[in-house]
């Protein structure tokens, strides 16, 4: 459970400095969330919340967009807390 919320704060920031950082210029808004299940060394997320921009444009870097299980989500995490 602390992972999952973990992950979810993660990506929550991620779509938030996609939106005012990355692409400022662009008209576009939050649209709401899906889910999905993700696999991890510590067990299955089963319901992961993973936000979405309404022109579809967001892609996450903690995971591809068809990846089910974790592959270097720790560095992951560690270079997203190192660039701020």
């Amino acid at each position: 459970k602390l992972l999952k919320e973990k992950l979810e704060l993660l990506l929550r920031e991620e779509l938030k400095n996609y939106m005012a950082v990355e692409q400022p210029q662009e008209r576009n808004s939050r649209n709401g969330h899906y889910t999905r299940a993700f696999q991890t060394r510590y067990g299955t997320i089963p319901d992961l919340q993973v936000p979405r921009d309404r022109k579809g444009t967001f892609q996450t870097r903690l995971f591809k967009p068809y990846q089910r299980r974790e592959g270097w989500l720790e560095e992951a995490i560690i270079h997203m807390y190192k660039g701020g």
